[in-house]
């Protein structure tokens, strides 16, 4: 690849990513890339960007960031009229990098080699109808105590990524269950029903999310299915036995999992809340999501 588009989040990972700019930069031009430089200047800013930004010598783009810039990186894309898509790699820079960690690139060097050796592969990614909107996902869409935890993180940056298992621990303890009516179609394209009270609900791309939870283990990013990681009502003291197992993935071997493949989902609880999509406070319930099939290339080391 010669020619690439960096759009890099001053602010992402307590500003990781200009620190790491100068380096990208010398390693791409010694290895003969052409590139230009943007950088954002508020939340939003790289949907915009790649919304209408002129992509006809571009080679491909490549995300300076987190998971957060990268879900707005592949809603720009997925938005744009003129349905013209470039590869997209990421360098991560953020506090969890779910992706990359799936990717196996959590190195910027690493991140750094695949983009000059500019392989790719596709990408299934998640169409979401909430509240008369449409939002993409790439990761993850969470419901209950997922989303919760995201709210209430946002007044606690000062804890670092440590906040995340705290304000866990205090969703499990003050054990906020909800009940919801949810529809889903199976790998086989069965139409199957579930009514419960959950403590959350995890639609997964990736395997990870947060700081390297392995939330959805037999997740895979191009199978044309997300991975429905349902956590029922149960004692609070299950609930703290199966949190430390989300880090390793044998949290879906517990009874009170419900770990399901899945093509299209609507889910309906009694009220109306917010979600968690792909780390992004954004969207509302009830909600409807269908996997669409091999949206996006990025760039990897595959």
């Amino acid at each position: 690849m010669k020619n690439i588009l960096l759009i890099v989040n001053p602010v992402s990972g307590n500003k990781k990513s200009k620190i790491i700019l100068a380096d990208v930069q010398n390693k791409l031009k010694s290895n003969n890339m052409t590139f230009k430089v943007i950088e954002t200047e508020y939340k939003g800013h790289i949907e915009k960007i790649l919304k209408s930004h002129n992509l006809q010598t571009i080679d491909c783009i490549c995300i300076i960031g987190g998971d957060g810039s990268f879900h707005e990186a592949v809603n720009g894309l997925m938005l744009r009229e003129d349905k013209l898509k470039k590869p997209l790699g990421i360098i991560p820079a953020g506090s969890g990098n779910s992706l990359s960690r799936d990717l196996n690139i959590l190195d910027p060097s690493d991140s750094i080699k695949a983009l000059i050796n500019g392989k790719s592969t596709p990408m299934d990614i998640g169409k979401i109808d909430s509240d008369n909107d449409v939002i993409y996902s790439f990761n993850i869409t969470g419901w209950g105590m997922v989303a919760n935890i995201g709210i209430k993180a946002e007044n606690y940056r000062w804890l670092g990524t440590s906040r995340y298992t705290i304000l866990s621990l205090f969703e499990i303890l003050s054990k906020n269950t909800s009940f919801a009516k949810i529809t889903y179609y199976n790998e086989n394209n069965k139409k199957c029903y579930i009514k419960d009270k959950f403590m959350f609900a995890a639609i997964c791309n990736t395997i990870h999310t947060g700081k390297g939870m392995k939330i959805a283990p037999h997740a895979k990013l191009n199978d044309g299915l997300m991975d429905l990681v349902l956590i029922k009502d149960a004692s609070r003291f299950k609930l703290l036995l199966l949190m430390s197992k989300l880090f390793n993935g044998t949290h879906i071997e517990n009874d009170i999992v419900e770990y399901i493949q899945i093509k299209k989902i609507e889910l309906k609880p009694k009220n109306i809340t917010k979600l968690n999509i792909d780390g992004e406070i954004k969207g509302l319930t009830p909600f409807k999501l269908t996997v669409m099939p091999n949206q996006i290339e990025i760039i990897n080391n595959y």
